[in-house]
């Protein structure tokens, strides 16, 4: 089958990685929904884009009913909306604990159920997730915990969806125009903690996108790429 019969659903694509998701799969040819509430993209016959606010409860299964709208199946899923809001426990407020709970796990496990009841031709799906989900940092406890939850649902899914493949790539720090000069300090102290003495960058993540949605025999499993930086002790 050629990638012009394919199709892939991204979410959260008018952002650094999700826009370079949508660029990479319209050069290989798939099918294209990108899912967002922001931003451009880029004008192509094989690209749908579907605004969806995936802070709203049931956006994950709308999201869903509107692809399969415009698409008879969906062949991969790649779950890259997040929000990463950073405040103090003791600063944070109910209607955004909920609301990064909500795009970066509920609507996710919304899209599950009703891929669960309706299959859809979905192969796979493959979650992005963060090494804050198992490294604490200050001012990021609501992000980590839902990432935490976020990686939890991955495997559970791969158990109930099952012989659709369940993933998620667990990232690091990833390179984009501006960080060094946004957050000197903070790359910096990352490239020093780093065994491979650098950020990820896209290709990084491509390489191991295009392995974890292709590889058959693979579902339930977290994939960490941070550099190393995971391996080394902090004490």
């Amino acid at each position: 089958m050629s990638n012009t019969e394919q199709t892939i659903l991204i979410t959260g694509a008018s952002g650094h990685i999700g826009r370079s998701f949508v660029d990479h799969y319209l050069r290989e040819g798939f099918q294209v929904i990108a899912i967002s509430n922001r931003g451009s993209m880029p004008r192509a016959v094989n690209l749908t884009k579907i605004s969806a606010d995936l802070t709203e409860v049931g956006a994950g299964i709308k999201m869903m009913e509107d692809a399969l709208k415009i698409h008879p199946k969906i062949d991969f899923i790649i779950n890259n909306a997040a929000r990463q809001d950073v405040a103090l426990l003791k600063d944070e407020n109910a209607q955004t604990i909920h609301d990064i709970f909500q795009v970066n796990v509920s609507s996710i496990a919304e899209m599950y159920s009703e891929i669960a009841s309706n299959k859809f031709g979905v192969k796979s799906v493959l979650n992005i997730t963060s090494i804050e989900a198992v490294n604490a940092r200050p001012g990021h406890s609501v992000y980590g915990a839902s990432k935490a939850a976020l990686e939890a649902l991955t495997k559970s899914a791969a158990i109930e969806i099952a012989p659709i493949r369940s993933n998620a790539l667990r990232l690091g720090l990833i390179e984009r125009d501006g960080i060094r000069e946004e957050w000197p300090a903070g790359v910096a102290a990352w490239e020093k903690s780093a065994p491979l003495v650098r950020m990820g960058t896209f290709n990084d993540i491509l390489q191991a996108t295009d392995f974890l949605l292709s590889a058959t025999w693979i579902t339930g499993s977290i994939l960490t790429l941070d550099g190393g930086v995971s391996t080394v002790t902090n004490w």
